[in-house]
């Protein structure tokens, strides 16, 4: 019996791991294998030798384990080694076949286009948040804990209202528009190169007036800063993309926050936030490719 295991680093807040499932439910239907299950490194659950336990006990002998990153980090090289490992100790008779993380890919870009074109107001950003109430639990490490938004601390008011945006009008351009691509940042080279290649077949489409690329930590421009280069292109209207894999709280709460402040600095300027990258279909495509590819190649 054979399985594939979507492994993924896991995140503080509750519920972020769901859209990965999601991936996981497409996949299994598609009949790539018997079961196809999530573990996480950290925090979210279950954990990844959680998943090979229950494998086992259900008969699975091969496993085919696929990174769910954008680059092949230190996550996928050494902490993924690491756990499987450890998982071989535990169940000597499995045996485990690793895919290429999902690196660079074509259809990232559509992604990103897919994100922008369903972008929403201001009213809507907290609805990660929103969502995340309804996976609660009562854990210290979540960003929500002992806080007004957490479900468990008594007088929360409204918590898991998710507000559903008016239809917008249909647009036909974004001519007069910013595209601003929102990225964590990494100090390794080939992080950002990766993402680099995917602005640039966004950039070729010649959609937007500008397209420019922010970034929370370790790189520049900074979110703010290239929030005042789109502006300086005399736009009226910023559409905001995280290209993050997982909800996580950058995306839920610390990417609002910055777009929220960006409105106040120029509200003549209309700021739009999309979907994060792992919520489009087209990253079941890429995890499918890339799970065929080391099928094929056995």
């Amino acid at each position: 019996m054979n399985a594939i295991i979507l492994f993924s680093h896991g995140s503080l807040l509750c519920g972020a791991g769901e859209t990965l499932k999601v991936h996981a439910r497409k996949l299994q239907e598609r009949g790539l294998a018997e079961r196809v299950e999530v573990g996480f490194l950290n925090y979210s659950d279950p954990d990844f030798l959680v998943t090979v336990k229950d494998l086992s006990e259900a008969g699975v002998t091969q496993i085919l384990v696929t990174p769910y990153f954008l680059v092949p980090g230190v996550f996928v090289k050494v902490n993924l080694p690491e756990r499987i490992a450890e998982a071989k100790s535990q169940f000597p008779h499995i045996e485990f076949t690793v895919t290429e993380a999902l690196g660079f890919d074509p259809r990232l870009a559509d992604a990103v286009l897919e994100s922008a074109w369903k972008a929403t107001p201001s009213e809507t950003w907290r609805n990660t948040l929103a969502e995340a109430t309804h996976f609660c639990r009562p854990a210290p490490v979540c960003p929500l804990y002992d806080t007004p938004l957490c479900p468990k601390r008594a007088g929360n008011g409204k918590l898991g209202e998710v507000i559903v945006p008016e239809t917008q009008a249909e647009r036909t351009s974004f001519k007069e528009s910013a595209l601003l691509v929102m990225i964590h940042g990494s100090p390794r080279p080939i992080a950002n190169e990766k993402m680099y290649e995917v602005v640039q077949i966004v950039r070729g489409f010649n959609l937007f007036a500008t397209v420019e690329v922010g970034f929370m930590e370790c790189n520049a421009p900074s979110i703010p800063e290239a929030i005042d280069l789109c502006v300086s292109h005399g736009v009226k209207e910023v559409v905001a993309v995280p290209y993050f894999l997982h909800t996580g709280n950058h995306v839920a709460d610390d990417l609002p926050t910055l777009l929220e402040e960006a409105q106040e600095k120029y509200p003549n300027v209309r700021f739009l936030l999309g979907d994060y990258l792992g919520k489009s279909d087209a990253l079941t495509e890429i995890l499918e490719s890339r799970i065929l590819q080391s099928i094929n190649a056995l």
